[in-house]
């Protein structure tokens, strides 16, 4: 056949109404053989847990009573150098594999035996921006105590890290740090709406025909004295039928454990679609568009990144110096200081500022400054 005529072939079929085209499944990662068997495997989050566990445990010991110089101290090269780059590139080629694997969460589940949880998170804290203020601040302790280079303040970092999490979630019910508080969780959320997959429903009917919500209240038993949770379910509050991306999901696949349907997978995406409808509404989330904290830590993720790189070359110094005679101060932090407010709110603020005052002008606009700003964070 003449390839003409595989062209005249294809344009009949498609001014044919009644032809019909069916958009080929998504692929699911629970589907592959042999990795999806352990993902449904009840205990895959406790068997990827421990290792890391484990490793967090050396590299504070080695962190806290090992050699001094960072290239050859566990605690310095594995948290600045290895586990920044993994992390990195299983986010943009996987998805949020690292809070599915989170050692703090194995810590906090095994406390919780013993100690039961009894207040709801506030709910006027119930956004991102306790998690945006400590993302700043450890951009800020990195620089100031050049954490890359001392051991032992990364290794009194990890521990602060875990008595954290024991005494947020020790205190407030579901999974309060992960969701409001943990600022390397909010590192994750943010990158991970670029990732190819994500945690959701594969067939929207069968959700619809769904009575128990099990992905979200979790599979319950009446016992003759009390309500036993036989598995729980999503923590986030992220109800999977109106789940949309990745935006604080943890990858923690209770929804997977929990459906009585079989219904929920890791399915492949078109990566950072979840962006593209910043109107829409989605579980536990609400509007991107109208989220000022959300944008905010959108703004640090990006502005943070180009930070972290000028506090690595040379003219920083130059800058320090100045800043320091100018302001009539010998130690580091206010200097530091005023360059985080420079990176972190000047510039933010001037170039959305001038985008969003453009874009009424120009684009005509009949949005205000700030949820124009808002929605091009």
């Amino acid at each position: 056949m003449y390839p003409g005529c595989k062209a005249n072939n294809l344009a009949q079929e498609l001014a044919n109404p009644e032809v019909e085209f069916t958009e080929s499944p998504p692929f699911d990662l629970m589907r592959v053989p042999g990795v999806g068997t352990f993902l449904g495997w009840q205990h895959s989050r406790t068997f990827l847990q421990v290792p890391l566990l484990l490793v967090s445990i050396l590299m504070i010991l080695h962190g806290l009573f090992g050699p001094s110089l960072a290239p050859k101290n566990l605690a310095t090269t594995l948290t600045w150098l290895h586990f920044r780059g993994v992390l990195a590139l299983t986010i943009l080629c996987a998805g949020n594999f690292f809070c599915l694997s989170c050692p703090f969460m194995l810590v906090r589940n095994a406390a919780r035996k013993f100690f039961r949880p009894r207040w709801n998170w506030p709910q006027r804290l119930r956004n991102k921006w306790v998690s945006v203020a400590l993302f700043v601040l450890v951009l800020f302790l990195y620089e100031l105590f050049d954490l890359w280079s001392s051991p032992l303040w990364t290794a009194w970092l990890i521990l602060a890290y875990f008595g954290t999490v024991l005494i947020i979630d020790g205190l407030f019910k579901h999974a309060t740090f992960c969701k409001f508080v943990c600022p390397l969780g909010q590192f994750n959320f943010v990158a991970s709406t670029v990732s190819p997959l994500e945690v959701a429903v594969r067939d929207q009917e069968v959700c619809t025909n769904c009575h128990t919500k099990d992905c979200i209240r979790g599979r319950r038993h009446e016992g003759p004295s009390e309500l036993v949770i036989l598995q729980r379910g999503c923590e986030l509050a992220l109800f999977q039928p109106r789940k949309v991306g990745n935006m604080d999901c943890t990858f923690c696949l209770d929804c997977v454990h929990a459906c009585p349907h079989d219904n929920v997978g890791i399915l492949s995406r078109m990566p950072a679609s979840e962006l593209m409808a910043v109107e829409d509404h989605r579980s536990g989330i609400g509007h991107f568009s109208r989220r000022k904290d959300m944008a905010a830590l959108m703004l640090v993720f990006a502005f943070g990144a180009l930070l972290n790189a000028f506090g690595m070359v040379s003219p920083v110094y130059v800058v320090e110096k100045w800043l320091a005679h100018v302001l009539h101060v010998t130690v580091e932090a206010p200097v530091l200081g005023t360059i985080f407010a420079f990176f972190l709110l000047v510039e933010p603020i001037v170039l959305l500022g001038v985008a969003a005052w453009m874009t009424q002008k120009l684009g005509g606009s009949q949005q205000k400054l700030v949820p124009l700003a808002v929605r091009y964070s």
